[in-house]
């Protein structure tokens, strides 16, 4: 097993507190947009470094409804250059 990455770790607890860092880190899309809409200025950059743009731009595309606020929606789709900036995700109900 490979030993996990303290800063990721601590990341980790921090966004997703309700689970194991393992369990956070296991869904990589669901754990950046958290970051993305919830983590520290420093984690932000840390994150961008290990996963690089392409992950970001790819977990707002895949990010769940709820997950992020509209004003980090705007920002990090301006930031990673996806214009025109979609609508957020909504829930669908069956």
């Amino acid at each position: 097993m490979a030993t996990m990455d303290p800063r990721l770790e601590k990341i980790a607890r921090q966004v997703i507190w309700w689970e194991t860092p393992e369990i956070a880190l296991s869904d990589q899309d669901d754990f950046l947009t958290r970051v993305m809409a919830r983590g520290f200025w420093d984690d932000l950059r840390y994150v961008e470094e290990v996963f690089g743009e392409d992950a970001l731009r790819n977990a707002l595309k895949n990010s769940k409804p709820g997950v992020i606020d509209i004003a980090s929606w705007h920002y990090w789709h301006r930031r990673l250059g996806i214009e025109p900036i979609p609508g957020m995700p909504i829930r669908k109900f069956a």
